[in-house]
């Protein structure tokens, strides 16, 4: 059983966001208690996941949009040049 005492400040809490998503299933078992812990208490944190949440949701829900057949081009004569 992963240890879940300790303190998790809002940067660390940002930075694993960034790192693991907003899915607290995806992050390392101790990392996730202590961030439980802290969306208990922090409103900031709260505000932070809902954000990725949206961010995330938005990253799947548009498709990425595909370069002009031009700029390929123009790419690809500079790296054969």
């Amino acid at each position: 059983m992963a240890k879940s005492e300790g303190y998790m400040s809002i940067e660390r809490f940002e930075e694993l966001l960034d790192q693991y998503g907003p899915d607290l299933t995806q992050w390392p078992e101790e990392q996730s208690s202590l961030a439980l812990a802290l969306l208990d208490q922090s409103e900031e944190a709260q505000l932070s996941l809902r954000f990725a949440a949206s961010l995330s949701k938005l990253a799947k829900a548009a498709p990425a949009p595909k370069a002009p057949a031009s700029l390929v081009n123009r790419i690809m004569s500079k790296i054969k040049e």
